[in-house]
């Protein structure tokens, strides 16, 4: 198994634009870094507190937390479990984006999501210099 140096917790709600535009910006952004630097972690399996997914995040180096609106989610279950995070962006918060709320999935741009991605590699970028 290959482990990246990078995990990415992600919102990746299909129910709202928030959610979905956080989920996809964070594939293409280990499509365009690679798999050697950027790997999404499962969210849900944190959730459930499944043991071998917690101890694989928290032995990674780094870990940045992507949520798509002010609730939170991922960056509430990785306090739960006492996984650390180097980073942190909230996409209603940091970027300004609308959460359009329930059944949204679809109301997005192209522009939201490279928006997001790009804030995405912003942040994997400064922790490779590091």
């Amino acid at each position: 198994m290959k482990v990246p140096k990078i995990g990415l917790l992600v919102c990746n709600s299909g129910a709202s634009n928030s959610g979905l535009i956080s989920g996809k910006a964070s594939i293409e952004a280990v499509e365009e870094l690679g798999e050697d630097w950027v790997g999404i972690c499962s969210l849900p399996a944190l959730a459930n507190e499944i043991p071998r997914q917690v101890k694989l995040v928290r032995n990674l180096r780094h870990r940045i937390i992507i949520d798509g609106c002010h609730n939170a989610c991922a960056r509430n279950i990785a306090r739960k479990l006492a996984i650390p995070f180097d980073a942190y962006i909230n996409l209603e918060d940091d970027l300004k984006m609308e959460k359009m709320g329930p059944f949204s999935t679809l109301r997005y741009s192209d522009d939201d999501v490279k928006r997001a991605k790009e804030a995405i590699k912003a942040r994997v970028g400064q922790l490779t210099d590091e």
